[in-house]
């Protein structure tokens, strides 16, 4: 694993979750847009951003549901005495998964057909949820990661991760694409961290076809074109 050079070694790097938070805030402000300039009937292109958008509500899930089991209750038994912040991201999470829950519900008519009223549903449940996962992603950054790069150990740091990729994309697709949308505004250090994670032959086949392959892929989710 990577280390911020400023940060003692045996430090949790929080700036890791600052990455795939990134990657969430941008997904998630460009798809409703997106989806929004669908053309009525084209079901082709409803195709398309349908299943990028279910690889980001995947990931999404994934993120929280290793922070619910593994990351709060290793925080709570640290420091107790903030109880009602992490409280407040329970919540905060309970929240974005019932907006997830209809999104996702609203997803499958749209995709099938490409009408204007499950799009227009779909862009709108899609709204709702913006803002609330980005007042959370703020939170979390601002209030709880100083709390666990100060009192986590890196194994209980590193759990949730592991957790998150076990329970990731099943498909080579999916997880090449899962890995060009984290490394797409990494910077040189964050691209460093998260190659190292990967096994070797994941590394080669990233670099031989997977970075390749996720060019085109967001080409044409962002503008209809290889």
């Amino acid at each position: 694993m990577l280390i911020n050079p400023a940060a003692p070694a045996d430090k949790p790097e929080t700036q890791q979750m600052k990455v795939i938070h990134r990657v969430l805030r941008r997904e998630f402000t460009q798809l409703p847009d997106l989806i929004a300039g669908v053309s009525v009937g084209d079901t082709a292109r409803a195709r398309l951003l349908g299943d990028h958008l279910s690889l980001v509500l995947d990931m999404l899930h994934e993120h929280h549901e290793a922070e619910d089991e593994l990351l709060w209750p290793a925080l709570s038994k640290r420091v107790p005495l903030e109880k009602d912040l992490i409280t407040v991201m329970e919540t905060q999470h309970e929240a974005i998964a019932d907006a997830v829950d209809v999104v996702a519900a609203e997803l499958p008519a749209w995709r099938a057909d490409a009408g204007a009223g499950a799009r227009d549903r779909l862009v709108g449940s899609l709204r709702a949820l913006g803002p609330a996962l980005a007042e959370h992603l703020d939170l979390e950054e601002e209030k709880v990661l100083p709390l666990i790069h100060d009192h986590l150990t890196v194994p209980e740091w590193v759990a949730p991760q592991k957790h998150a990729m076990k329970h990731g994309p099943k498909t080579l697709n999916g997880k090449l694409t899962l890995a060009g949308m984290v490394l797409e505004d990494a910077t040189p250090r964050e691209r460093g961290w998260f190659l190292g994670e990967m096994p070797a032959p994941a590394r080669l086949l990233w670099r031989v076809m997977g970075a390749r392959r996720y060019d085109a892929h967001v080409r044409l989710v962002r503008t209809g074109s290889s």
